[in-house]
């Protein structure tokens, strides 16, 4: 059997740009459906839920780690066989995996055997990448660690799911709710729900496009001489897709990364969708500069943009980004302009009443 994408350097470029990309939009599917169940993330268990979140990129980095960008040199002549595992692995698995133990506990409420069963499966999922080298994406396994490994994996989610279990019943400070109880999302997005869907657009788009990229190569490759007109075609054309056709044709007005934190731009005074007008005029004086910057190669200028528009928004009550204020246009929820209520929220219903029984 041939190796997906042809193997080689084509492939690696392809496994670069895809393992991110793939993790960005678990991400967002993540946390698209815990504002959808739950809405706005608020105190311990808000902690909780970006920590599993945290937790989650955590695990696929360790599984690719180091992800190679380049096959030369990668694979030996001789395959080497996987050393014992020493003091720092056993330790590194350990922290990684005892943090899937206690949020399944304490954040997903997870009994034993469900919480082993999903601490088993990650553990063989992370052990069957490296020893495939990416599912077969790599023309070797550039990173394999000895089998004991995975038991010690296994071991670290039920020390955590104990730990959650016993710990806060001897604790007497701090919260002991952990799991999220709904409530309406209504008031005004904080600055990291903010900074978070923008990661989550950013991401999408550079990802997005050097798989695109990688893609274009693997099937049909590109003169040396166009390479960098290639380039800025694709970086164009994803970054209008993401940030301007997708906002155009969605009620709440938003790309993608930001419709995963449910957010949406509305009008000045009004809770209403903001004119697509608006929402090309803020797209041509905040999100346009940061995209020709990153492209360009000018990344740390692109942070600069970003802080002149959060310079505002850290000093008003309503957090509006100067970009925000130029525009008319302001960063509201989604629920907002659509009214909806989280989906395990519990609502009232009075009882029902019986007609008296007639004699």
């Amino acid at each position: 059997m041939g190796q997906p994408f042809g193997g080689g350097q084509a492939a690696i470029d392809v496994a670069v740009a895809a393992v991110p990309l793939l993790t960005v939009i678990g991400a967002a599917l993540y946390l698209n459906g815990q504002h959808r169940r739950y809405g706005r993330p608020t105190g311990w268990s808000g902690t909780l839920t970006r920590a599993a979140l945290l937790v989650g990129a955590g695990l696929v980095a360790y599984a690719v780690w180091p992800l190679p960008a380049s096959i030369d040199g990668l694979c030996p002549v001789v395959p080497e066989a996987a050393p014992p595992p020493d003091p720092r692995s056993i330790a590194l698995t350990l922290g990684l995996f005892l943090p899937v133990g206690i949020l399944a506990r304490a954040r997903f409420r997870r009994g034993l055997l469900v919480t082993l069963a999903l601490g088993t499966a990650l553990a063989l999922a992370v052990t069957a990448i490296r020893a495939t080298g990416v599912l077969g994406l790599y023309p070797c396994s550039y990173n394999v660690d000895a089998p004991e490994l995975t038991g010690v994996a296994v071991a670290g989610v039920l020390l955590g799911w104990l730990l959650a279990r016993w710990v806060p019943t001897l604790w007497p400070y701090g919260p002991h709710r952990s799991w999220p109880g709904a409530v309406p999302d209504r008031a005004a997005p904080d600055l990291l729900r903010r900074a978070l869907g923008t990661l989550l657009d950013l991401g999408a788009w550079w990802f997005g496009s050097q798989l695109v990229l990688a893609l274009i190569a693997v099937y049909g490759p590109v003169p040396s001489d166009l390479e960098a007109r290639a380039r800025i075609a694709v970086l164009s054309g994803v970054a209008l897709l993401l940030g301007v056709l997708v906002p155009m044709l969605r009620r709440d007005r938003c790309s993608p990364g930001r419709a995963a934190v449910h957010l949406a731009l509305t009008e000045r005074s009004m809770s209403r969708p903001a004119g697509r007008h608006l929402v090309l005029a803020r797209t041509a004086l905040l999100s346009l500069p940061v995209v020709l910057l990153i492209a360009s190669g000018h990344g740390w200028w692109a942070l600069a943009v970003v802080a002149v528009h959060a310079s505002a928004a850290v000093v008003r009550p309503d957090g509006t980004g100067l970009v925000d204020l130029l525009c008319g246009v302001r960063v509201r929820t989604r629920s907002t302009i659509d009214g909806a209520l989280p989906g395990r929220l519990v609502r009232y219903s009075p009882p029902e009443t019986r007609a008296p029984a007639s004699v």
